[in-house]
């Protein structure tokens, strides 16, 4: 994948998000739509069979289950996809969330299970407690691919460049100015642009 986009123009001079960028890429690629344009993530979910997305409030659930979405604070739950006993799966995601922030978590999503990561383990115990098993390496992979499929490396270089600033890319990919920010600074154009600066 990345050895085949080398001096294209396409990744970023951190080869530490060389793998993401291209994961990114291969979607939009296969999706038919080119860098500089926002990514419709109902489409790429309809590349994966037996998956579907729901607003936690659509779907009926035990008053428990939806307090984990709706709990204040750092417990409180953007997304997650629940295997199905019957082979689907189906990929919740927190509706009082904006819509920027949905993006980003269902693309996170999507990816986690377009690369067959493990599902975490979750334990309801009564309340608001409860426990969930977190694997640091591919929840920072899955993000990764995400906001790479979100807001491409040559789009946001040229745009970057341009004078746009962070608020702006980020309303015109329809995603937070976090998530461009984190884009800046794993890319590296940050960086260059503050050396040039100095």
């Amino acid at each position: 994948m990345s050895r085949s986009r080398k001096g294209t123009g396409d990744l970023p001079p951190n080869p530490n998000q060389w793998v993401a960028e291209s994961h990114g890429l291969d979607l939009r690629e296969q999706m038919g739509i080119g860098v500089e344009v926002p990514l419709p993530h109902a489409d790429a979910f309809a590349l994966l069979a037996g998956v579907s997305v729901e607003a936690h409030g659509d779907v009926p659930a035990a008053a428990v289950a939806i307090n984990y979405f709706r709990a204040r604070g750092k417990s409180r739950w953007s997304g997650l996809a629940l295997p199905l006993g019957d082979g689907r799966v189906l990929v919740l995601y927190n509706d009082a969330h904006p819509i920027t922030r949905t993006r980003a978590t269902l693309m996170e999503e999507f990816f986690h299970l377009r690369l067959g990561h493990r599902p975490s383990e979750i334990r309801l115990l009564g309340g608001t407690d409860g426990h969930r098993t977190h694997d640091k390496d591919t929840e920072s992979e899955a993000y990764a691919c995400g906001a790479a499929a979100l807001v491409p490396y040559r789009a946001l270089k040229a745009m970057f460049s341009d004078g746009a600033s962070a608020a702006r890319i980020a309303a015109h990919f329809r995603v937070s100015s976090d998530l461009v920010h984190f884009r800046l600074n794993v890319t590296r154009l940050l960086r260059r642009a503050r050396r040039r600066r100095a």
